[in-house]
């Protein structure tokens, strides 16, 4: 039997800020075997709630499965189904890269270009900070290739609905 194309979805939960909620979250995803292809999360505007934002691969019909299993945990309070088309998201990166005396120039060249941020200069390494969307990371990544990787960090996707609405449903 054919395995059912799997389709990428954008999920925001608000959730309490409490201690093992996103040990639950995480855990519903891989109980139901759902790969987690990003999920960051963070305080919002009130200490008391966190927002998430969930990315991952599933077949179309277990979408609306997944939101409603979210739904249903103890400590989310809303999910909100982010549409591909109508969001507002970026990505955070900090890369270090190998940047020897006739790289260095280069290096510096390819940050710029990129509109990335300097975040700091050792005797034979640079490390820059670039944010946007997750395409961008990656052609940046792709090109610093070339000058030797020593480590990176993304953040993973954070995004917004565009326009007016909220996913606390007051606009």
């Amino acid at each position: 039997m054919e395995e059912m194309q799997k389709q990428r979805i954008y999920l925001a939960a608000l959730v309490y800020n409490r201690t093992g909620v996103l040990l639950r979250v995480a855990g519903l995803f891989a109980r139901r075997g759902y790969n987690v292809v990003s999920l960051t999360v963070s305080e919002t505007e009130s200490p008391e709630f966190s927002r998430m934002t969930i990315v991952s691969d599933v077949e179309p019909y277990k979408f609306t499965m997944v939101e409603q299993q979210l739904s249903r945990l103890e400590d989310v309070i809303k999910v909100a189904r982010l549409d591909a088309e109508h969001l507002i998201s970026s990505e955070l990166l900090l890369i270090k890269v190998h940047a020897l005396n006739k790289d260095r120039t280069r290096v510096l060249k390819t940050i710029n270009g990129f509109g990335a941020k300097v975040k700091d200069i050792g005797h034979t390494t640079i490390t820059a900070e670039l944010t946007g969307l997750s395409s961008l990371i990656d052609t940046f990544i792709g090109k610093m290739t070339k000058y030797g990787i020593i480590e990176l960090s993304r953040s993973g996707l954070t995004a917004l609905s565009s326009g007016d609405k909220s996913i606390k449903g007051d606009e």
